[in-house]
């Protein structure tokens, strides 16, 4: 009686099959690698933009600018500073927000809105060795602390630094005493 042959896949089908896939795998790991790259460079340059626009817009106007950092909600915000009531209370905190150039819309980060980068850390350290995740420029471009009372207001920057993750990538934006950006 003769065998009848069983339907299937014979052993040498699979193996073409497993290494066609493996071939495509090998193609394919370092493209998505390179979006990630790509995305991290361009959430640090959109990080780096809004510090220069800042420092630059704060010696253009003359007056004080606050970038806050949120990483509850992943964003960096730009802010006039204001005065509480001078007769009663000499603190300064945070007031409107700024417009994007040439838009309506508040001038605000969200890194992983574009890049799928999340705000890992944000931390400048002052002269007092104090630390807080806003800064302010003050009318002349300098990056000092800004808020608060009296003279601690006016501590200069020691340096500051924004991290964005996503896995394996991580930039970092950084801001030094003389106001110099630069990313890493």
């Amino acid at each position: 009686m003769p065998r009848r042959a069983r339907p299937g896949y014979t052993l040498i089908e699979l193996l073409t099959v497993v290494a066609i896939l493996s071939i495509v795998a090998v193609i394919a790991l370092p493209v998505t690698q390179r979006v990630t790259e790509s995305g991290a460079d361009v959430a640090a340059d959109d990080v780096a933009h809004l510090l220069r626009f800042a420092r630059d817009d704060a010696r253009r106007t003359g007056e004080q600018r606050l970038v806050s950092c949120d990483r509850a909600t992943g964003k960096l915000a730009l802010q006039t500073v204001k005065a509480a009531d001078a007769s009663k209370d000499p603190t300064y905190g945070p007031g409107e927000a700024i417009r994007r150039p040439g838009s309506v819309a508040n001038y605000v980060v969200t890194p992983d809105a574009t890049s799928a980068m999340a705000l890992v850390s944000c931390s400048f350290t002052f002269a007092d060795n104090a630390t807080a995740n806003t800064v302010v420029f003050d009318a002349a471009g300098n990056p000092v602390r800004g808020l608060g009372k009296g003279p601690v207001r006016e501590k200069a920057l020691r340096a500051g630094a924004i991290v964005l993750g996503a896995g394996h990538v991580q930039r970092s934006v950084h801001l030094n005493v003389t106001g110099r950006i630069t990313q890493s």
